[in-house]
């Protein structure tokens, strides 16, 4: 089976009109929804401005800058009856071909208010930096200027909201993860026009830490150890403290080839 195969759209399905979706109809199962998710996908990147045209055949999304976005929601035996997740691929032709793949959870009392949540994570947390990516614009703080496959480049980080959860004494700043990981992510950048990274680290009230660190969708162990060793100094006061966030690096249009 094909990446795309995933969300590939059934013959059968027909698309919800939001009213009748919020009368909760019993379903086999939540993959039934997948109509209902891709046009509310739709409509929240319409509402932000951009031009979005359907896949005829696949549960994807064609936006006018050119990227594909393609999602689907998981039917995950014995999952909590609030949740849900999701399958999200988000790809470039040109400059992301191998595309950007995300699992990302929604919380909700109803199939409505679940979609809504995974698709908030989705639109504020990792959406906003690619297509911020999109842009020739820079922080000169963040700005890194990297010997990269034997010649220098600069680089425009594209840094997503921070996700926070749990009770924190002093909120972390938007750029916490990105300086903990700043000199270490120097070595491993590829001369692409993009690179990304995915950042989760959490830690329990028993001290138990689980993290993940994904550069360029492939599991990135150094950045992983780096993150790790700084929420061992982290004091949890609930059941739990926990941090994610999603940046895209840019290479500086001057330094195309």
């Amino acid at each position: 089976m094909g990446l795309f195969d995933l969300f590939k759209r059934k013959q059968t399905e027909q698309i919800q009109p939001i009213a009748q979706l919020q009368k909760e109809e019993p379903v086999t199962k939540y993959s039934d929804y997948n109509d209902y998710l891709i046009e509310g996908l739709k409509d929240r990147l319409i509402e932000m401005g951009h031009e979005v045209e359907r896949h005829p055949q696949h549960l994807t999304l064609i936006l006018n800058s050119g990227l594909e976005i393609s999602t689907s929601i998981i039917d995950v035996p014995d999952a909590h009856p609030f949740l849900i997740q999701l399958n999200i691929l988000t790809r470039h032709p040109i400059y992301l071909e191998q595309g950007i793949y995300e699992c990302l959870a929604g919380i909700g009392e109803t199939m409505d208010k679940r979609i809504t949540s995974a698709l908030d994570n989705y639109v504020n947390f990792v959406f906003s930096a690619i297509i911020g990516g999109f842009t020739d614009t820079h922080e000169p703080e963040t700005d890194m200027l990297v010997i990269t496959n034997e010649r220098e480049i600069l680089w425009h980080p594209k840094i997503g909201d921070l996700m926070v959860q749990g009770q924190w004494g002093e909120m972390p700043d938007g750029i916490y993860l990105f300086e903990i990981l700043r000199d270490k992510i120097k070595s491993v950048l590829i001369d692409n026009k993009f690179n990304s990274l995915k950042i989760y680290i959490s830690k329990r009230a028993d001290g138990t830490i689980i993290g993940e660190c994904v550069f360029n969708n492939r599991q990135w162990n150094d950045g992983l150890d780096e993150v790790t060793k700084h929420a061992e100094s982290w004091i949890v006061k609930g059941d739990f403290m926990a941090l994610k966030q999603f940046i895209m690096f840019r290479r500086c249009d001057a330094y195309d080839k």
